[in-house]
């Protein structure tokens, strides 16, 4: 299964089957998200995005606060990133050598502006997923200017020298499908930690983390050491992160009969908590945010520049 997107930055999406149009200045950002045909590959829930933009074109966007994991590969792009209290952005320039980066979780939204050519593979892993594959730890990773390498070592390097040398989406496709069931590593498997997201996505109170741990044979503090190290975030962030998409795509499918019903339905007391927390990681009101967002999908919504005015 895959869907092709063509994006133009600005405007209203006009449906063509599996594509999606936004139309401004004859500017084009192509996007297409392919699935995994491994058993072991789906299981983990990987799935892939590969992106293009042609030289001379510009896209800016803005994007939200997630579970998963986006480990990007870029062929010939300079990437800089700006993350502190007050700035969360990225700008990828044309230039530089190929990179990897591992793009994670945000507390607030993710602006991004890509400024002409780009040729980018993207591996989605889902919530801890990628301790499947190394045993290194999430923050480290963040860090890395190339990833694949600090995985994978030389077998990353020949994996990225193998995906650029075709410009077939199918053959890189296939390659992925290759490499990734064969890095599986059966030392990083943790079937407590998996089981403890599987419990905290039908959950929204924290104050049941503690409970759900003991549950598990498992004590607070280890836990927590170990959902960190793997998962990038506390229980407590994550839950609210979760939380957040939830109630970004109820907004988004109109999936609620009013905000107080949505805001109690999502574990808040009152839909003024709501209100508030939603506002913190998208710097948009509940109100507000179903009537600018662009979807693909369910897998990726963001907001075009342009159309948060």
């Amino acid at each position: 299964m895959d869907i092709y997107v063509a994006i133009i930055v600005q405007g209203l999406p006009v449906m063509l089957g599996k594509v999606v149009k936004y139309r401004y200045f004859r500017l084009e950002m192509n996007i297409l998200i392919r699935y995994p045909a491994e058993k072991a590959l789906q299981a983990l829930g990987v799935y892939y995005i590969f992106t293009t933009q042609k030289a001379g074109e510009r896209f800016q966007y803005q994007t939200f606060p997630a579970t998963n994991l986006c480990l990007s590969i870029y062929r010939e792009n300079e990437v800089l990133k700006k993350v502190s209290q007050t700035q969360n952005n990225c700008v990828v320039k044309p230039g530089g050598k190929v990179q990897s980066r591992l793009w994670g979780f945000h507390k607030q939204s993710f602006d991004v502006v890509v400024e002409g050519q780009m040729d980018q593979v993207c591996i989605i892993f889902q919530a801890g997923g990628l301790r499947k594959f190394t045993r290194i730890p999430y923050a480290e990773l963040m860090d890395e200017g190339d990833v694949l390498d600090a995985m994978f070592g030389q077998k990353g390097n020949i994996l990225v020298e193998q995906l650029y040398a075709t410009g077939a989406v199918a053959g890189r496709q296939l390659l992925l499908d290759q490499f990734l069931p064969d890095a599986l590593s059966e030392n990083n498997r943790q079937q407590h930690l998996d089981h403890f997201l599987v419990q905290l996505q039908h959950h929204s109170s924290h104050s049941r983390v503690v409970a759900m741990a003991a549950a598990g044979n498992k004590d607070g503090s280890t836990l927590y050491r170990q959902f960190k190290q793997y998962v990038g975030q506390s229980p407590k962030e994550y839950l609210k992160v979760v939380r957040f998409r939830k109630a970004l795509q109820a907004l988004q499918q109109k999936k609620y009969a009013s905000l107080t019903d949505l805001a109690y339905d999502l574990g808040y007391y009152d839909q003024s908590h709501f209100i508030r927390d939603f506002s913190l990681f998208s710097n948009y009101s509940p109100g507000l945010i179903h009537k600018i967002i662009a979807v693909v999908q369910e897998k990726l919504i963001l907001i075009p520049a342009g159309k948060n005015a």
